[in-house]
C-alpha cells in the first residue's frame, strides 16, 4: 500500500499545483480585463466633456479649471428644474475660492454629487488633459472636424480617429512619450507609425508620405519627437493628404480622439493654464 501511495505521491502534486496555477492564472486574467473595461469607461467619460469649456476654464481658472469642469459636467445631468439653479449655486462657491471637497450641495440628488467626484478625481488622475502633458501632432494650424463613427467602405466599417488635413510633407510629430510598437505598411493606413504611450494608450499615425527613418521598433519615443511626414498613402490614395490619427485603449476599444486634440490645440497655441 505504501508503495502504491509513493508513486502516486509526486503525479498527485503535480496535478494541485497544475490546478492552482489555472486559478490562479483565470483570476489575474479577469482582474486585467475588468481593470481594462474600467479604464475605458474612464476615458469614455472624459472624451465626453466638452472640450471648449475645458479650453475656456484652463485659461480662465488655470489653478482650479477641474473643479469648474467637474460641477458644471455632473450638472447637465440633472433635471431642467433645477440644473441652471445647482449650476450657478456652486460655481459662486467656486468663484468665492470655497475648495471642491467643501462644496455644499444643498438641491442636488446623490448622483449629481458621486459624478461630479468621480469626475474630479479622473481628471487627477488621467493627465491627458494637463497643459504641457501631451502635445498636438503638427507644429502649425490644420483642418479637423470630429468624424469619428462616419461610415466607410459602404457602412463597412466606421471611421476610428480624426482626420487632420495639410499638404503632403507636413512634419507629424508624437503626441505623448512611449515606446515605438509598429512601423510601416498595412492595407488601411498606409505608411503608419504605432506608438504604445507611456499611458497604457496605443496612439496610430496613419497615411504618411514616410517615416522618420530614425524610428525602430522597441525604441522609446518623446513628446514631440519626429514620426514622419503627412500623405495619402493607403486607403486615403484618392483623398487629399491628411493624418489619421487614432487612440486605441488598452481593451482594444478605439476612443474618438477629437475632444482631446482640440485641446492640445489650445495649448501648442498658448492657451489653456
Amino acid at each position: 500500500m505504501r508503495a502504491i501511495l509513493y508513486r502516486w505521491k509526486i503525479p498527485l502534486q503535480l496535478i494541485v499545483i497544475a490546478v492552482l496555477v489555472s486559478f490562479v492564472s483565470v483570476v489575474i486574467w479577469r482582474l486585467f480585463i475588468v481593470k481594462n473595461k474600467m479604464i475605458a469607461e474612464e476615458y469614455q467619460l472624459l472624451a465626453s466633456i466638452s472640450s471648449d469649456e475645458i479650453i475656456g476654464y484652463q485659461k480662465n481658472k488655470p489653478d482650479s479649471w477641474k473643479d469648474y469642469i467637474a460641477v458644471i459636467t455632473a450638472c447637465k445631468n440633472t433635471s431642467a428644474a433645477i440644473r441652471e439653479d445647482l449650476r450657478k449655486k456652486l460655481l459662486s462657491q467656486l468663484d468665492n475660492h470655497t475648495q471642491f471637497k467643501n462644496l455644499k450641495w444643498n438641491g442636488a440628488d446623490k448622483n449629481t454629487q458621486k459624478t461630479a467626484s468621480q469626475i474630479r478625481t479622473l481628471l487627477n488622475q488621467y493627465t491627458i488633459y494637463d497643459p504641457g502633458k501631451y502635445g498636438f501632432p503638427l507644429k502649425q494650424t490644420c483642418y479637423y472636424v470630429d468624424t469619428y463613427g462616419a461610415d466607410r467602405e459602404g457602412g463597412a466599417r466606421f471611421h476610428q480617429g480624426t482626420d487632420l488635413f495639410e499638404k503632403k510633407g507636413t512634419p507629424i510629430y508624437n503626441v505623448c512619450p512611449g515606446t515605438i510598437e509598429k512601423l510601416g505598411w498595412n492595407r488601411l493606413g498606409g505608411e503608419r507609425v504605432g506608438v504604445r504611450g507611456d499611458d497604457g494608450n496605443y496612439y496610430y499615425y496613419a497615411h504618411l508620405d514616410k517615416i522618420n527613418p530614425e524610428l525602430i521598433i522597441g525604441k522609446k519615443i518623446k513628446t514631440g519627437e519626429l514620426i514622419g511626414q503627412m500623405g495619402n498613402t493607403g486607403d486615403a490614395i484618392s483623398t487629399s493628404d491628411h493624418l489619421h490619427f487614432g487612440i486605441e485603449l488598452p481593451n482594444g476599444q478605439w476612443l474618438n480622439p477629437y475632444p482631446f486634440l482640440k485641446v492640445w490645440d489650445s495649448h501648442a497655441k498658448g492657451g489653456g493654464g
